[in-house]
């Protein structure tokens, strides 16, 4: 689901952009760091945009950075949270709107602490994705050391791979080390079959979860034994602020019309190319930039500019802004699964 669509034909409506009606191009490159540098250099110099949103995954906004030195049309990532990215110094033209994992993972690494008497813990991630094993093998074991929290698998790590199902050597590690706390970095679907195997086999610890496991996805699949675990996430769906209702009303609306066969929860993700777009068109529309082909080059860099100066601004998702290295400054919520939803940690 696209949720720019319906905020992309109200500015249209109202106007536009300084007169001029806003076009919208979408690209879908599976994540992969190639076919992402392709579909920027296309839309850079094919369709000549102003701006990117995007790209998603940490490994492609990496491979990305060197290219926008070179065309200088801005890069706004929307879930790339590997810390020690961004470098507005070396690579003025890429930002992220999202909070590096340092800082979102250690909120609700605190939150699960304080709620749990836990001293020693076992890290278990999923090895070959960059992101989850900057959190498992990077930040996690530095972070609860500071904490006074002893990794105990921190010199040999306990990793699954994607799309695996039985965890029968997880299993053994984790009964041999019998931790007072889980914690875990996976996508969805791997974390959640992970989660139910340590529940079947008897493990009642407390789970600390990855960013990116707060999602409904997680929930559908793991059932009951979702229970309980802890994450954080950039947006809160059951957020009863008037802004938030309305947009995931609409969101879930158009959604349910458009498509029949998915889920339509409104999730992280999706907002943010909402709140992106609509902070994007207000630098646009205070510095003047128009549609006109002549000043394409001095209005890609009144954006940049607009972005790197960018205060403070209220989204659907929250507070958001720049810190100085690129970084999204971001509202950050701390979730626990409780009676099958995602709810605040308070």
């Amino acid at each position: 689901m696209w949720p720019w669509k319906s905020l992309w034909k109200k500015i249209n409506l109202r106007g536009g952009v300084n007169g001029t009606p806003v076009e919208m191009y979408a690209l879908d490159t599976g994540g992969d760091p190639a076919k992402t540098l392709e579909a920027y250099r296309e839309l850079a110099n094919s369709d000549q945009v102003l701006a990117v949103i995007g790209p998603f995954m940490s490994r492609a906004f990496e491979a990305l950075r060197p290219a926008t030195n070179e065309e200088k049309v801005c890069i706004i990532a929307t879930a790339s949270a590997q810390p020690g990215l961004s470098d507005l110094s070396k690579y003025p033209y890429a930002f992220r709107m999202t909070t590096s994992s340092g800082k979102s993972e250690g909120a609700s690494a605190k939150a699960w602490l304080k709620a749990h008497p836990i001293k020693t813990v076992v890290v278990i991630y999923e090895g070959k994705d960059p992101y989850c094993s900057a959190i498992g093998k990077n930040l996690w074991p530095k972070m609860f050391a500071d904490m006074n929290v002893e990794v105990l698998d921190k010199k040999d790590p306990i990793l699954f791979s994607r799309g695996e199902t039985a965890f029968t050597e997880q299993l053994n590690l984790l009964k041999k080390h019998n931790p007072d706390g889980i914690c875990i970095a996976g996508m969805p679907p791997d974390a959640a079959n992970l989660i139910k195997a340590i529940r079947n086999q008897g493990f009642k610890q407390p789970i600390l979860g990855s960013s990116s496991m707060a999602t409904e996805t997680l929930i559908k699949m793991a059932g009951k034994d979702a229970e309980g675990v802890v994450s954080n996430t950039l947006f809160n769906p059951g957020d009863p602020n008037p802004k938030v209702t309305d947009y995931v009303k609409n969101f879930t609306k158009r959604c349910n019309k458009t498509y029949t066969d998915v889920s339509c929860q409104s999730d992280q993700f999706d907002v943010v190319v909402y709140d992106i777009l609509q902070f994007v068109v207000d630098i646009m529309k205070k510095k003047g930039i128009t549609g006109d082909p002549a000043q394409l080059e001095e209005n890609r860099n009144r954006i940049r500019d607009g972005l790197a100066g960018m205060k403070m601004w209220r989204g659907t998702a929250g507070m958001m802004a720049f810190d100085k290295k690129g970084d999204g400054i971001r509202t950050i919520h701390i979730m626990e699964v409780k009676n099958g939803k995602w709810q605040p940690v308070y």
